[in-house]
C-alpha cells in the first residue's frame, strides 16, 4: 500500500543514514471516511463504521489543530518494540496493549483534493516518528467520523525527493 522515496545507503555511505532519518518527510495520503480498521489502513479488518462524511469546510477547519507540535499514539500495528517484540506481532496475536502518546511535529498539512464523499487526499510535511495512519485516524475522529488510509506515498526524505529519481 505504501510507496515512494526510500533512501538506501551502501558501504561508507551507511554512516550518513542516521542523519537522513532525522530529516522531515513529505507524504501524500488518502483517507477513506466512514470506516476504521484494526490497522488504520485498507489492509486491516473494518472494526467500526460511521455514516458521517465531513464537508470540505469542516476538514479545512480541523486541519489547523494538527499543525505544529502534536501528540499522537502510534498504531498497534507498528514496528515499535514492547518487551522485545514488535507491536504488530502482539496485535496479530490479539494481545491487549496500548502505545504511549509521542510528540511529533506537523510542519504543513493540506487538503489536496476531495475525490468523492468517501475519499479525500492530503499532503503532509512532518517530523521523524510521525505515523500517517494515526494522523488519518485522528483527523477522522476530530471530524466525528471514522477513517483509515487507503493510499500512502512518501514524496521526500530531507533533500531526497521523488521528482529527482
Amino acid at each position: 500500500m505504501a510507496s515512494g522515496v526510500l533512501p538506501i545507503a551502501l558501504g561508507e555511505a551507511t554512516k550518513c543514514v542516521s542523519f537522513i532519518q532525522e530529516k522531515s518527510k513529505k507524504y501524500s495520503f488518502t483517507i477513506k471516511w466512514g470506516e476504521s480498521t484494526e490497522t488504520d489502513d485498507l489492509e486491516g479488518e473494518v472494526i467500526e463504521r460511521s455514516n458521517i462524511r465531513p464537508k470540505k469546510s469542516e476538514i479545512l477547519k480541523a486541519l489547523h489543530s494538527f499543525t505544529g507540535e502534536i501528540f499522537q499514539r502510534p498504531p498497534l500495528y507498528s514496528a515499535i518494540k514492547i518487551n522485545g517484540q514488535r507491536s504488530y506481532k502482539l496485535a496479530r496475536k490479539k494481545i491487549i496493549f496500548e502505545h504511549e502518546f509521542r510528540q511529533v511535529t506537523i510542519y504543513k498539512l493540506i487538503l489536496n483534493k476531495i475525490l468523492n464523499d468517501d475519499y479525500a487526499q492530503f499532503e503532509v510535511i512532518c517530523s521523524k516518528g510521525t505515523y500517517i495512519r494515526s494522523l488519518a485516524s485522528d483527523i477522522a475522529h476530530k471530524l466525528n467520523t471514522k477513517g483509515h488510509v487507503t493510499a500512502l506515498r512518501r514524496l521526500s526524505v530531507g533533500n531526497f525527493e521523488e521528482k529527482d529519481t
